[in-house]
């Protein structure tokens, strides 16, 4: 940093570094680089490095470049399967559903009926199978309901300020799901529980393409 160049190339150059120390340079190395308003391209396969670090991200894929873009738009507008699942920290889950129009979404556990921005975008696929993405912080514990799920809880990890939870389909215990959950929420492992998707944070991918369906 010293010889004042026209761009910065960083690989991975925290990777040998302890968790506290990391986090401490990742700032410094942002504070350094504000104030020398130099290009910098940073390589790093830790997602939280790049969310917090870039301004724009281009995540990549056996040499193929996924996608280009600032880091929340990333997290709320993944482009594939790929992006959806390497953004996130636990990462997204992922539910086979099958739609009817003009907004049914169904699956053996649940059904229920989409926001009406997404009927234009979904009139092709009437009658066909569709991933479903949902983060693990828009499932919420609700009561039973056709339009819930109804899981077992396999893992319970306290972390004090957040709890994060491994649960199973109560009819499907192959297909598991992490939800994070407030803290003063107290859950123990083999528990019943409901849990409400957030219509309006869902995301729905090509099956074939594993493209990202977009409302419009």
């Amino acid at each position: 940093m010293a010889r004042n160049p026209e761009v910065f190339l960083m690989d991975e150059p925290l990777s040998n570094l302890d968790a506290k120390l990391r986090a401490e340079t990742r700032s410094q190395i942002v504070q350094l680089q504000r104030q020398l308003g130099t290009t910098t391209i940073y390589v790093t396969h830790d997602q939280t490095e790049a969310m917090t670090m870039g301004d724009r991200i281009a995540i990549m894929k056996v040499g193929q470049l996924q996608q280009v873009a600032q880091p929340l738009e990333l997290y709320n507008k993944p482009a594939n399967l790929f992006v959806a699942e390497f953004i996130g920290s636990p990462p997204m889950n992922f539910l086979p559903v099958q739609f009817t129009a003009p907004l049914l979404i169904s699956h053996p556990q649940f059904r229920f009926t989409l926001p009406d921005i997404w009927a234009k975008s979904l009139q092709k696929y009437d009658g066909k199978s569709l991933i479903l993405g949902i983060r693990p912080e828009h499932l919420t514990i609700h009561p039973p309901a056709t339009k819930n799920l109804s899981v077992q809880v396999d893992v319970v990890e306290a972390l004090g300020h957040e709890t994060y939870l491994r649960v199973s389909l109560t009819d499907a215990p192959a297909l598991q799901l992490q939800v994070r959950v407030p803290p003063e929420r107290s859950i123990r492992v083999g528990e019943e529980l409901w849990l409400a998707i957030a219509h309006e944070k869902i995301h729905l991918f090509d099956p074939d393409t594993e493209l990202a369906i977009f409302p419009r």
